[in-house]
């Protein structure tokens, strides 16, 4: 007999339930969405995920972008592997924003828990923990949520990303910039993988276009206070700051910089403005912010397996999740599309012949182009920019899907 559940918006309750069963490593997959009345019929992935600690934030909205496409696909009966049809159920459990916990559970996952395929975690230092683990076994593992090019330049034949590397992140601003007269710029990171990568791009970047570097520092990770770095950058009245960090750092380093005065023409950060809790946080200090992002609603990309634009999804998921998404839960669903168009390619759960088919990936999705190079990158896409005008983000570049003007520079109070 098959249990037909219905799936309806998380109230905050279901919401603490969910992480609590997240850590319990319950399949929330199955746990939200009709079972198979043949146990063998499903397809199993796993994923340890920040749920808890410092990327929390972020491990929410990764966790919520997986979850809908498990929706989207059982809907339509699942995955099609030589004319059967598999369920989908993914396998959680909180790797606590810790790199070798993620290790461990991805261990875990693949001996104890036989999970098919596994899904990245949030962060790249994170994932190049846990993708050492999926290479040593030899299952594939398809990151969502890491940028680093370190992870990608280590010779691996498993691990594949979904999304635009980080050296990638900062172009547009630099090149914006650049076009409306700026001469130096300020560069502020955490000293960590992803951070310290996308800001060492922003150095190489600017000195490209024209741009001088005035100040160049990185904070430890867990630091409290960013005023004296923020101070000394401002010694040098850079007209473009750019900082990379996570999201409790970059309302930090944003509140401490109105609290100064320092008001450069131009402020950006590797990731923050769109995040949820950010402007909310800010209120009028998170005005003229700028952001690179890899996915917005209003994109021109349509889905070839679902058929759905990116604008249809993101009204899909805020009536399914109660809030609309950032480029996060569209970067998990596409993570689990590319599973499936392989899978289905591939005719098999074999993980040899899905690794070879997720590689010869080049497909169009609501998220938009993937097509993997030998690296197992993305290379199929680029990266737009956003403003917080208004408090609300827009989208200023590229100028296909610009929704408003640049703000330059940002009005002195």
């Amino acid at each position: 007999m098959q249990l037909a559940v219905t799936f309806r918006r998380p109230s905050r309750v279901d919401s603490c339930l969910a992480g609590g069963l997240a850590l319990l490593g319950v399949s929330l997959g199955a746990a939200l969405l009709p079972t198979s009345a043949n146990a063998q019929d499903v397809i199993r992935f796993g994923a340890s995920l920040s749920l808890t600690g410092a990327m929390s934030t972020e491990g929410r909205l990764v966790r919520d972008g997986y979850n809908l496409y498990v929706k989207l696909a059982n809907e339509r009966g699942g995955i099609n592997v030589n004319g059967k049809k598999y369920k989908i159920e993914i396998k959680y459990y909180d790797d606590e924003s810790n790199p070798q916990r993620a290790a461990a559970l991805a261990e875990r996952l693949i001996v104890e828990d036989k999970v098919n395929f596994l899904l990245g975690p949030y962060s790249s230092g994170i994932t190049f923990a846990a993708s050492s683990v999926a290479e040593r076994h030899r299952i594939p593992m398809i990151a969502a949520h890491a940028a680093s090019t370190t992870i990608y330049e280590r010779g691996y034949k498993y691990i594949f990303a979904v999304l635009t590397s980080v050296d990638q992140y900062t172009i547009n601003m630099i090149k914006m910039a650049a076009e409306k007269g700026a001469k130096s710029v300020a560069l502020i990171s955490e000293n960590a993988l992803f951070p310290k990568l996308g800001i060492d791009g922003a150095a190489s970047q600017a000195k490209a276009a024209g741009l001088k570097v005035v100040y160049k520092e990185y904070y430890p990770s867990k630091t409290k206070d960013l005023s004296s770095m923020l101070s000394a950058a401002w010694a040098h009245k850079p007209d473009v700051l750019i900082s990379g960090g996570y999201t409790g750092d970059m309302i930090l380093l944003a509140r401490q910089a109105h609290e100064l005065g320092v008001r450069p023409k131009m402020m950006g950060f590797l990731l923050g403005p769109t995040l949820p809790g950010f402007v909310k946080s800010l209120g009028p200090q998170a005005e003229y912010l700028l952001e690179p992002i890899q996915w917005s609603a209003n994109m021109a990309y349509k889905d070839e397996l679902l058929g759905l634009t990116a604008e249809e999804y993101s009204k899909r998921f805020e009536k399914e999740f109660g809030y609309k998404p950032d480029y996060h839960p569209p970067q998990s669903s596409a993570a689990i599309e590319v599973y499936q168009r392989a899978i289905e390619k591939a005719g098999s759960l074999d993980p040899q012949k899905v690794r070879d088919a997720i590689a010869a990936t080049d497909i169009m999705t609501f998220y938009g182009p993937i097509r993997f190079n030998e690296k197992g990158q993305n290379v199929a896409k680029g990266m737009a920019v956003i403003q917080i005008q208004d408090g609300h983000p827009v989208v200023v570049y590229p100028q296909k899907d610009k929704q408003a003007d640049l703000i330059y520079p940002i009005p002195q109070r």
